[in-house]
């Protein structure tokens, strides 16, 4: 940063040529100048954040009660998680075409889920109880 420089030598020398009240202004100045170095660096990061998430957001299709990317098949996600928060969360199946979200706990029935076998014996409550 070729600016800091300068103004560094500037400062110097006015410093050691008596001249107080101008090297505090250029202290000033160059106080002045790093916040606003990081306030563009803050907000070129907020940028960069902006821009993945309006990439994710045009990557993404709600297929199968649940969220997935095109781009590469990924998912499936939450939809409640990703609706609220803009959080892409990975929901876990259980062996059995069931996915819940570890974060939420919203849970939904994946492609394949089969309803548990019901016994066809069994008539109703009454006769369960004798």
């Amino acid at each position: 940063m070729a600016m800091f420089d300068n103004l560094k030598n500037v400062a110097k020398v006015l410093q050691e040529s008596g001249k107080i009240e101008l090297y505090k202004q250029i202290l000033e100045i160059q106080q002045k100048l790093l916040e606003m170095q990081n306030e563009i660096n803050k907000l070129n990061k907020r940028c960069t954040e902006y821009q993945e998430k309006l990439k994710t957001n045009n990557d993404i299709e709600h297929r199968a009660n649940a969220y997935w990317l095109r781009s590469n098949k990924d998912g499936p996600f939450c939809t409640r998680c990703y609706d609220k928060n803009k959080e892409l969360i990975r929901m876990k199946n259980d062996q059995n075409f069931y996915y819940d979200c570890p974060e939420c706990k919203n849970s939904y029935r994946g492609p394949g889920y089969r309803e548990p076998e019901v016994n066809k014996n069994w008539d109703s409550w009454d006769s369960y109880r004798g």
